[in-house]
């Protein structure tokens, strides 16, 4: 009985694989080196990070997707366009780039993936938004567009606290640097985004992180 309950298990655990497929992908700069980008795919829940040689991976890709690359202040949207796979050298600071399809990271498989892909997290506060709240502190725009995120025991927690001892706070990047939210003007963001427990960041992020971006100097100009 208990052999046929495992066997049945592992059908089910092929069945879930067999129901995805890998997207790889390589973002570099123009010499060669690696983008540690965030990849985030425009208007869906999905997103990953690239590794220190700006290799990162995805599943179940649309033709029609789009992706959106994040890397300190500058941003880039790249259109899938049916590739299977892509292959991007940006030039970071403008909007320069080439995309191609490469079929040695097609081939790599689920090679890329790695576990890295994230799907539970907000689609996003926009800067907008937080000002719309009329609240001067970034950290009570943010607590009253998503009230999952709430001040316990002097943490800013998105869940409660774990132990008398063990910190449940959450982590906090501005611009993929670790910041306290009391530093950022709320009339400086652009957008915010909340991971509800991501394993992308080790342990420091399991209690879940909260993404700022800034806005750029041309994002100013456009306001």
């Amino acid at each position: 009985m208990r052999i046929m309950l495992s066997i049945i298990m592992l059908l089910a655990v092929a069945a879930d694989l067999s129901a995805e497929e890998p997207f790889n992908g390589l973002v570099t700069h123009p010499d060669g080196r690696g983008v540690k980008a965030r990849i985030s795919v425009v208007g869906r829940s999905k997103q990953t990070y690239a590794d220190g040689k700006g290799r990162f991976g995805l599943t179940d890709i649309e033709a029609d997707d789009t992706l959106q690359f994040v890397y300190k202040r500058d941003t880039l949207l790249v259109p899938i366009e049916g590739r299977r796979s892509v292959n991007v050298v940006w030039t970071v600071g403008s909007d320069l780039y080439t995309a191609t399809e490469d079929e040695e990271l097609v081939n790599f498989g689920f090679g890329y993936v790695k576990r890295r892909e994230s799907t539970d997290y907000t689609s996003g506060i926009s800067g907008d938004r937080l000002r719309a709240t009329g609240c001067s502190n970034l950290e009570d725009a943010i607590m009253m567009c998503y009230p999952g995120l709430k001040r316990i025991g002097g943490e800013l927690c998105l869940h409660t606290q774990n132990s008398i001892n063990s910190s449940s706070a959450v982590l906090v990047l501005c611009d993929n640097v670790e910041v306290n939210l009391e530093t950022i003007n709320v009339n400086d963001v652009k957008s915010v985004q909340i991971l509800k427990g991501s394993n992308m960041y080790g342990f420091r992020g399991v209690n879940g992180v909260v993404l700022i971006t800034t806005l750029s100097g041309e994002d100013v100009l456009k306001r």
